[in-house]
């Protein structure tokens, strides 16, 4: 197999433009085994956790891997207490957008689906959530502007559950403008040049656990003035110019995660010692982190005692890692995401030029 990078440039007036570069090939010497788990039956945990999502309504159906079906059940699912099934492992290239998820109780079950938004000029979201009690599982969201969206005072009640999100040339994940009690787990966030972030007035209570980010240029993950974080046994892997990130009064725990970059990421302009950046007047709670490879330990935290939160099942790093590389992200994954993760050299992300992955 044959793993290349592909590129996207921002034109100067924000709309995306192809261009010609030489491709580096990942050699099999840079690529290692990654497991391969097929199960996603794990606990919802966290702020969203109570949200029962549309189990209690009726099921739509997309019959079909085309942007037209696509769209013509996701407008029919305005109306709430549904569940959006996707075709098995289908492979859907957007042409158009996709409504906002305005309803309230909806599921959508991707069943190992990809949307891949390469084709996608407007600077918009795959998927982008404003309604509540929502359930988002086993999606592949790929080379979108933004990639997924949580949006607004009415976006609450809401969990993300195996999505894995890469490629954007913006943000893979954002939760912001007043969005709250929302729970991101056991994902994958990859090659975006803005991995994950969350920030704007009246955001809150955001459950960031069992998630691996990497290879992202920045915020993986930013918060920003966002009260109520948690964020736990979480991988934070390979960055570029920083890795996470507390600032404008966001407060909450950054707990028994890891911190890992590697020599190749720094010779691409990872900086070591912005694993954990906690910025005034961020208040976090930090414990049991570990900082790896050429990550430089990051600040001890200024908060003495943990911020209330849902419980959420914390193992130690050395036990939770093994976990997370297994089972972060779309499960069973395909040869996408897994030529992300073992990738080791030979890929490029920056601030204007997400990593996208093509297998030939």
């Amino acid at each position: 197999m044959r793993i290349a990078v592909a590129l996207s440039f921002f034109a100067a007036a924000g709309a995306c433009r192809s261009a010609s570069v030489p491709e580096p090939v990942a050699t099999p010497a840079a690529s290692a085994a990654v497991p391969q788990p097929t199960s996603t039956a794990i606990p919802r945990e966290g702020f969203g956790a109570a949200t029962l999502g549309g189990a209690n309504g009726k099921i739509l159906r997309v019959a079909e891997a085309s942007t037209k079906v696509l769209r013509e059940v996701f407008s029919q699912a305005r109306v709430g207490n549904v569940t959006i099934e996707l075709p098995k492992n289908a492979k859907i290239v957007l042409e158009k957008m996709i409504p906002q998820v305005t309803g309230a109780s909806i599921t959508i079950e991707g069943n190992g689906a990809t949307i891949d938004g390469r084709r996608l000029e407007q600077d918009v979201a795959l998927l982008d959530i404003r309604g509540h009690d929502i359930i988002v599982r086993n999606l592949r969201l790929r080379n979108g502007y933004d990639n997924l969206r949580v949006k607004g005072s009415e976006a609450f009640n809401v969990v993300i559950d195996h999505v894995s999100s890469t490629g954007a040339r913006d943000d893979g994940m954002t939760i912001t403008h007043g969005a709250h009690d929302v729970t991101v787990q056991h994902s994958y966030i990859a090659g975006n040049t803005r991995g994950f972030f969350s920030k704007y007035e009246g955001t809150h209570n955001v459950s960031l656990h069992h998630t691996l980010l990497q290879k992202n240029w920045m915020r993986s993950p930013l918060f920003d003035g966002t009260t109520g974080v948690d964020m736990r046994n979480v991988i934070v892997e390979d960055w570029g110019l920083w890795g996470a990130r507390f600032e404008g009064g966001a407060s909450g725990n950054v707990v028994a995660s890891l911190f890992a970059l590697s020599p190749y990421a720094v010779s691409i302009g990872g900086k070591k010692g912005s694993a954990l950046w906690l910025k005034n007047p961020a208040t976090v709670y930090a414990a049991d982190n570990v900082f790896r490879d050429q990550a430089e330990a990051g600040t001890s935290g200024r908060a003495a005692s943990p911020f209330a939160a849902p419980p959420v099942q914390t193992s130690t790093v050395a036990a939770m890692e093994k976990v997370v590389r297994a089972g972060a992200g779309c499960l069973p994954r395909d040869n996408i995401d897994r030529a992300y993760l073992g990738l080791r050299q030979g890929w490029k992300v920056s601030e204007s030029e997400p990593f996208r992955v093509r297998l030939e």
